[in-house]
C-alpha cells in the first residue's frame, strides 16, 4: 500500500530507516527531518520541503531529488551538504 502524507508538516521528524517507498510525499515539510537510511524509492517529492534535512544514506534518486522545492543545506545520501 502506498502512504499518502500529502502536505503533511513533518518538520524536524525522526524518519530514520522509515520505509516510506512510493509514498506520496507532494508538498510535504520534511525540513531539518533525520531521514538518514530511509527508503524513499519511487516517493512523489515533488515541491516537498527538505531544506536542513539528513538523508545520509538515504535510498533516493537524483530524480526524485530534482522535485523537491527546496535541498538548501539538507545532507544528501553521500554524506555532502547541498547548497
Amino acid at each position: 500500500r502506498r502512504a499518502v502524507l500529502f502536505k503533511i508538516n513533518l518538520r524536524g521528524a525522526r524518519l530514520r530507516g522509515a520505509n516510506l517507498i512510493s509514498a506520496d510525499l507532494n508538498g510535504a515539510n520534511l525540513s531539518g527531518a533525520d531521514l538518514r537510511d530511509a527508503q524513499l524509492s519511487f516517493a512523489d517529492l515533488r515541491d516537498a520541503n527538505l531544506a536542513g534535512a539528513d538523508l545520509t544514506e538515504a535510498n533516493v534518486s537524483q530524480e526524485e531529488l530534482a522535485l523537491t522545492k527546496s535541498l538548501k543545506g539538507a545532507i544528501m545520501p553521500n554524506g555532502k551538504k547541498h547548497r
